[in-house]
Formats: C-alpha cells, sequence, structure tokens
C-alpha cells in the first residue's frame, strides 16, 4: 500500500548530518519547507517568514516555479494570500480551486490536480510562518490538515531547540531518532541495518515481527520478508527524485493484532542511499481519543475503537463494555461509516496516518462531550 503524504514523510527530516540547530535559518527553513510541502501532498511549496506589520522577511521554494507577473514579486504573493488568515490560528485550509495567486507562485495547475493549501502559525513571538503548498487532487481533508500542524510543530520543536546542546555522539540526528516513540531502523539497500533507535533495539531483541540476523533486517515471515524488501529497494532507488512515496506494508503480529511496517526514502547526504523503517506501535486510549476527535465520535463509539485497537472481537468488546454482541456490530459498522473504511484491520491504518512520531509534552485533559 503506498502514500504520498503522510506523517512518516518527516522521517526524511530525522536523519541530517551533524545538528540541525547548527544549520543557518535559510537552511533551517529549506527543511521544513521540504517536509511540510511533502506532508501537504504537493510538488510545490512556499514557506515565508510573516513579520507582525505583513512583510516577508524570509521565504524558500521548494519544486516546479512559475514565472511571476511583471511587476509582481514572489513576496508580494504570499503577502496577499497571507491576509487570508490574518491571524497565526496553527490551522491549514484548503484554498479555492485553481486559485490566481496559487497559479501565480506554481504555475498552472495540471490537469486533474487543481487544490492547494495554506496554513499560517506563530513562530516567534513577532514572526509568523506561513505555507502555501500546491498542487494537489482533492481539497484538504481535516485529517490531513490536523497532520500539517503536527508536521509544523515538529519542525518548529526541532529547529529552534535550546542551541547550546553540545554536538556529541548521540546528538544531532540520532537524538532526533530517539525522540521518536515508534522503533525506527535505518537500513540501506541491501537491508544491512546503518543505526536505530532505543525502541527499535528492544524490539530486534525480542525477536517479534522483525528481527536482526547477521547485521540486517530480517522479517519471519517470506511474504512480509519479500515486501518489505521490495519497499526498501523502492524507496533507496526513489531518493532524490521527484515524487518519492512511502509504503505501508502488512506483517505479521503476536496475539492477532495487525501490525505494520512504514518504509520511507532517508536523505544520503553523499552516502549510500538508505531508507528507514518505522514500526508503529499501538497506543489504544490516544489512538482511540484522537479519532474521535478527528471523526466526532460519540463517547460510546471511541470505546469500542478504544477494544478494537487492543484486538478485542465483537464479542468480547460487548462483554467489556455490558452491551448485546448485535449493539457492538450496529457501533462497528456505523463507527466504519464515519470513518470512511470497510475492515477491521483499517483502524490500524487510520492510527497509524493520524499518529504523531515525536514525544510531545501531554497536556492538560480537554472537556469530552458526551
Amino acid at each position: 500500500m503506498n502514500f504520498g503524504g503522510g506523517w512518516w514523510c518527516t522521517v526524511n527530516f530525522l536523519f541530517p548530518r551533524g545538528s540541525v540547530q547548527n544549520l543557518p535559518v535559510g537552511a533551517r527553513l529549506q527543511l521544513c519547507a521540504e517536509v511540510l510541502t511533502s506532508l501537504a501532498g504537493c510538488r510545490s511549496g512556499i514557506l515565508a517568514l510573516i513579520a507582525a506589520c505583513g512583510s516577508v522577511q524570509e521565504y524558500v521554494r521548494i519544486g516546479p516555479a512559475s514565472e511571476s507577473s511583471p511587476g509582481v514579486s514572489v513576496s508580494d504573493d504570499v503577502r496577499l494570500l497571507a491576509r487570508q488568515m490574518p491571524q497565526a490560528t496553527g490551522q491549514f485550509l484548503g484554498l479555492a480551486p485553481c486559485h490566481p495567486l496559487v497559479a501565480r507562485l506554481f504555475g498552472e495547475p495540471p490537469v486533474g490536480q487543481a487544490h492547494s493549501v495554506i496554513g499560517r502559525i506563530r513562530w516567534q513571538a513577532d514572526c509568523d510562518l506561513v505555507l502555501v503548498a500546491g498542487w494537489r487532487p482533492t481539497c484538504l481533508e481535516p485529517l490531513e490538515a490536523a497532520l500539517l500542524a503536527r508536521g509544523v510543530n515538529a519542525c518548529r520543536n526541532a529547529v529552534e531547540a535550546d542551541r547550546g546542546r553540545g554536538t556529541a555522539e548521540g546528538a544531532g540526528g540520532l537524538d532526533l531518532i530517539n525522540s521518536v516513540v515508534s522503533p525506527v531502523i535505518r537500513v540501506d539497500e541491501r537491508l544491512a541495518i546503518v543505526n536505530l533507535n532505543e525502541p527499535a533495539r528492544r524490539e530486534l531483541a525480542h525477536g517479534g515481527v522483525l528481527c536482526e540476523q547477521a547485521g540486517r533486517l530480517a522479517s519471519a515471515t517470506c511474504h512480509a520478508m519479500e515486501e518489505l524488501r521490495a519497499a526498501v529497494r523502492r524507496s533507496v532507488r526513489e531518493t532524490g527524485t521527484e515524487g518519492r512515496r512511502s509504503s505501508i506494508i502488512p506483517l505479521t503480529g503476536d496475539a492477532g493484532l495487525p501490525r505494520f511496517a512504514i518504509v520511507a526514502p532517508s536523505p544520503s547526504h553523499g552516502e549510500d542511499p538508505t531508507a528507514v523503517v518505522v514500526l508503529p506501535e499501538v497506543d489504544e486510549e490516544e489512538g482511540a481519543r484522537r479519532l474521535s476527535a478527528l471523526y466526532n465520535l460519540t463517547r460510546a463509539e471511541e470505546g469500542v475503537v478504544r477494544l478494537i485497537l487492543v484486538g478485542a472481537a465483537p464479542v468480547g468488546i460487548a462483554a467489556e463494555l455490558g452491551l448485546t454482541e448485535a449493539t457492538v456490530r450496529t457501533y462497528i459498522k456505523r463507527i466504519m461509516l464515519k470513518l470512511g473504511i470497510n475492515r477491521r484491520s483499517e483502524f490500524f491504518l487510520l492510527y497509524i496516518l493520524t499518529m504523531s512520531p515525536f514525544r510531545f509534552p501531554a497536556g492538560p485533559p480537554q472537556a469530552r462531550s458526551a
């Protein structure tokens, strides 16, 4: 299963050579622009720093560009677009199809890709970060908007971290790898392990869905091994090319729980091309809350989703919640309709699509409706 966007594209940001904090501001903006444009599902993007007075202080652009109309600069167009979001709300919106200002920035949209994205978030006390990206085949969905907001926060936390930290071994790229909740393994085309974080070490030592054999990543099942090898090969060979894609491949999990591996390209920085393999781990409480917030589920529906994410069957869910099995099956059908899915395993795919890979501090509990 292939996807052109999603939070796992952010893993391309996790392996720069040296410390991100040591990069110039323009280079850090460039990294953020690449990540956010990819998360928006677009080929072209502009990321700009806009002062409180409305002037564009600095900007970077990604992908194909269009020649500006005579007398009109990129800064002017970005400033005009930013007026559509006069305050930094931390939100991202889909613009009207074939928006003329976006067309001036990126050229006329390809057939079937007439939609674009804008977002604005507070970066510093006197400066906002504005993203304009195009083109994409569909209008931005609320789920994608939430992912973009998470991506901005991840980038901001990374590039604005304390510059006083040392650059000893374990800092920089590996420090960022270790900030990822799930197991992350960086491999070459032959599946030789280049580096990995602590959750990945525990996963491989446990000998679960993936293991280490003679320094290479391996799977216990032949089918999963072939899919993993093919996905890594695609990611490695597509590195540095347009339209590179990430893959989600199914793995055999313990206790009947579906497990998936996310495979994505990793920048090579002049070295041999590599890919990253991420094994998302399910937090059923947090996952159920997130899906409930994104899809406006009721409290009862959230409870059903929580138990599905631990692998419970309808009869077990009924016993846990004090309902009949028929009622639980009705709930599941209604939830699937809301989420736009057809199979129970797709609950886990949605969990992956909506999760953040970083460890963010827990915020205060929010009020919940019944």
